[in-house]
């Protein structure tokens, strides 16, 4: 029986879609655990050490969707977004989908998130079925 990339049985994993992800974290340990649970899928994974270097490499190449840490140091997930949309903006480009991905729970972080651009809000620890859903979805 195979599985899909959702972790059902009956869909081939031949049906996931390639991607582009732009992964803008600064914990290590984080970029290897998105990294293992997305390395069976026909994705290519960028990595960001932090917000200002998640904006240079979102406005010199093309992503399908970003992962956004919010706390990260030198610019923070929030800015990073706000800047990136802010470009899409004053270039005329389609909203590259961003998913937030946070260790704060709370509703005022899932808001702010979305006040300033973030499409779709993920709480630390993800769950890989979490994770690969909400790329899957936001990407459709």
């Amino acid at each position: 029986m195979s599985l899909s990339a959702f972790g059902g049985p009956g869909e081939a994993e031949d049906k996931v879609r390639s991607l582009k992800i732009l992964l803008a974290e600064d914990c290590e340990n984080n970029v290897m655990l998105v990294q293992l649970f997305l390395k069976k899928l026909p994705y290519e994974i960028d990595v960001a050490e932090d917000g200002k270097v998640a904006f240079e490499k979102f406005t010199s190449s093309e992503y399908d969707v970003v992962l956004m840490d919010i706390e990260m140091p030198v610019t923070d997930g929030y800015q990073a977004t706000t800047d990136i949309r802010e470009y899409e903006r004053q270039n005329g480009l389609a909203k590259t989908p961003i998913i937030a991905v946070t260790a704060h729970a709370m509703a005022e972080n899932r808001k702010k998130a979305f006040a300033c651009g973030c499409d779709y809000f993920l709480t630390k620890p993800v769950k890989k079925a979490d994770l690969i859903d909400t790329i899957q979805k936001s990407c459709n």
